[in-house]
């Protein structure tokens, strides 16, 4: 044993080397020579007391990872996928974006006019792009490093094809083609079907079929002018949301700016706002359905907004008004949100505590029933493309599955829903409104009784107290006495 036994450990900014007594062996595992630790990157040593044997594996083992960039693209975390009822969820119907889902055979009829689209974007300038492989090389390091095995531009199986690059150039231009397309309101230059537009837009906002949008903005910088693609994108991601209204409170964004992937700009767009940190208050009490919260004396109203942080309640004497932002449930609903939710659950995820998550926990407390949706329906804060209520109130059921919401959103607002419910002014209105306004037939017998009442006190207060003056005798006339005419 004249060599040395070492271990190394590579690391993404420094090497360190572990480095073990060369005598070890002969001396048996009880020696107590020091383990020299060399850190590379600092061309420093270090020496400490030798460890136990079954220590050492613990000090060499690799380091965590540093935190992944916000550019990083993840795939559907487990706990959400491996729920039967997200099944197809998270897998695109019409197009492939990017490596995860690429090949499949029941997306080949769009792939196919992926080449078409492209040539027809670049124009006549599609000789001068020898720019771009910089692009997906730097493109490459946002995916999983198995998800590149079939696309490596540098396997030698692949003949250095540029597979990936060719992959990533296809894919921007049918992006940026169809999001044009839908800006500025020319669908049938598109090159879909009719019936194909709604799965395309439903696909370019899942989890697992993004393309960087580093791309994009290559993309765009090289074609176009840039005001006129921050518009477009704008009008994209705004109608791609999940409510309405609100179009006027929406963030604006600049394509310049650091943006991950486009359904990062959809969640930034429904999660805007100020910033609240919230921190719970109390524990333990049982949140309340919209039809209990009702007849408590609290109603549902929609607020202007489109923006999942605008939750607000005001509260009056004796009762209160709740402000929901308005959603609309069709059926590409559910993989929008439970994407948005995949999303949040990513390490690189969003870093404003969840609010996609935390609301869709916030609704299915509000949800039990197919009343509870009827009522939020009436007042337009559920706009009900699904079907039935109850399959929306089932649906709420099913996505708040497994999830946990941030404990510094809506902590505050329950609170007050639960102060306001259990104060004596509310107990007081409540048991008015049940006992005496519990239907038509007991409000109008209420006021009928009510007015009879009034009606017999102020009879009684006239008898007493006569109009011509206020019951006391020195208030009283004394009558005159009468003029008598005496005959002689």
């Amino acid at each position: 044993m004249n060599e040395r036994a070492s271990i190394s450990i590579e690391r993404s900014e420094k090497r360190k080397v572990i480095m073990e007594n060369p005598n070890e062996a002969s001396r048996g595992s009880s020696s107590t020579a020091p383990a020299i630790i060399v850190d590379e990157s600092e061309r420093s040593t270090v020496v400490m007391e030798r460890p136990p044997k079954w220590l050492l594996p613990i000090l060499v083992a690799l380091e965590p990872h540093q935190p992944e960039t916000k550019e990083h693209i993840h795939k559907v975390p487990p706990f959400l996928h491996g729920i039967e009822k997200h099944k197809g969820c998270f897998d695109p119907m019409m197009v492939s974006i990017g490596p995860y889902h690429h090949g499949k055979k029941e997306l080949e009829e769009v792939e196919k006019l992926k080449a078409s689209i492209a040539k027809e974007f670049i124009d006549k300038d599609i000789d001068k792009l020898d720019w771009f492989e910089e692009v997906a090389r730097n493109a490459r390091l946002c995916y999983d490093a198995d998800a590149n095995d079939n696309n490596d531009d540098n396997n030698s199986n692949n003949n250095n094809d540029g597979k990936f690059t060719r992959m990533m150039f296809l894919d921007g231009c049918f992006i940026l083609h169809f999001i044009w397309c839908m800006g500025k309101n020319k669908l049938n230059e598109t090159k879909l079907r009719a019936h194909q537009l709604p799965f395309v837009l439903g696909d370019l906002f899942l989890l697992e079929n993004q393309l960087p949008f580093l791309v994009l903005q290559a993309l765009m910088d090289f074609k176009g002018s840039i005001s006129d693609w921050e518009d477009c994108i704008q009008k994209f991601v705004t109608n791609s949301r999940l409510n309405l209204d609100g179009s006027s409170h929406l963030t604006s964004f600049k394509i310049n700016d650091r943006h991950p992937h486009l359904l990062h700009l959809l969640h930034k767009v429904l999660a805007a706002g100020e910033e609240k940190i919230e921190f719970q208050k109390k524990l333990g009490h049982t949140f309340r359905s919209v039809i209990e919260l009702k007849t408590g004396g609290i109603e549902f109203k929609k607020s202007e907004s489109g923006r999942l942080k605008d939750v607000e309640l005001q509260v009056h004497r004796c009762y209160a008004d709740l402000f929901l932002p308005q959603l609309v449930i069709d059926d590409l609903a559910k993989a929008k949100l439970l994407n948005l939710v995949a999303y949040e659950a990513c390490p690189n995820g969003p870093t404003d505590d969840s609010i996609v998550t935390s609301y869709i926990c916030f609704l299915d407390a509000l949800i039990d029933h197919a009343e509870d949706v009827k009522k939020l329906r009436s007042q337009q804060i559920l706009i009900n493309l699904l079907g039935s209520d109850q399959e929306v109130a089932d649906l709420f059921n099913e996505l708040a599955r497994k999830l946990v919401p941030s404990p510094s959103n809506y902590t505050t607002v329950m609170d007050q829903i639960e102060d306001c419910y259990t104060s004596k002014w509310f107990k007081w209105a409540r048991e008015i409104r049940s006992t005496h306004f519990s239907s038509p037939l007991t409000a109008v017998a209420s006021i009928v009784a009510a007015v009879i009442i009034i009606l017999t006190f102020a009879q009684a207060y006239f008898a007493v107290f006569p109009r011509g003056g206020g019951g006391g005798d020195e208030n009283r006339r004394t009558p005159k006495p009468s003029r008598k005419i005496h005959y002689s």
